[in-house]
């Protein structure tokens, strides 16, 4: 399993790249990198080749301004692995226990995707190469959103039982996209809160 940091995101609700920006000593995708290596051998970055400086190999969109889609496919092309856990780089709390966690939930099916009530994450799951051309054919049509992916494999469907059990502080979907997030996520890094 390869882990697969989304990073091409402009940021404009942050009003600047968010990969790039700081959180604490390091920035956004160092922390969201980290919390992957610590499970995943093989971690994989979506976006400008200019984040090869922090040392992740860097797979650019296969189409410029699809979005979240032409990464998953970019990922999905470039890992050694078989199967894909997509992130955003905006999450530098995601758990350990709910990345191993929706790691062990794959079965026979093509993808593992948290779900809330009627709201689907679909930047914190997991794809099988299978996926891949699906994918494509979503992209040549013009399609921009994830979900519509999922009426074309299998998918499992991760609940909030497992997920109160993987992420009892509710911090694997914690994102940051203004100053104000931005600014919860420092006081985060204060001593004794992580």
């Amino acid at each position: 399993m390869a882990a697969l940091i989304l990073a091409g995101g402009r940021g404009r609700r942050m009003g600047r790249e968010k990969a790039t920006t700081p959180l604490g000593d390091r920035t956004l995708l160092e922390h969201t990198a980290e919390r992957a290596r610590a499970v995943f051998a093989e971690v994989l970055v979506s976006g400008p080749l200019s984040l090869q400086r922090f040392g992740y190999p860097v797979v650019p969109d296969p189409a410029a301004g699809v979005g979240p889609l032409a990464g998953i496919l970019a990922g999905l092309r470039a890992a050694a692995a078989p199967w894909v856990f997509v992130l955003p780089c905006d999450s530098p709390f995601v758990p350990e226990a709910f990345l191993r966690g929706m790691a062990a939930a794959i079965g026979d099916t093509d993808a593992v995707v948290p779900r809330v009530g009627e709201f689907w994450e679909p930047l914190h799951a997991l794809y099988a190469r299978a996926c891949a051309e699906p994918v494509a054919s979503l992209i040549a049509a013009g399609e921009r959103q994830i979900i519509r992916l999922y009426d074309r494999v299998r998918v499992k469907v991760v609940g909030p039982e497992l997920l109160s059990r993987w992420d009892p502080e509710g911090l694997a979907f914690f994102n940051i996209n203004t100053a104000a997030d931005l600014e919860c996520a420092q006081a985060r890094l204060r001593p004794g809160r992580i």
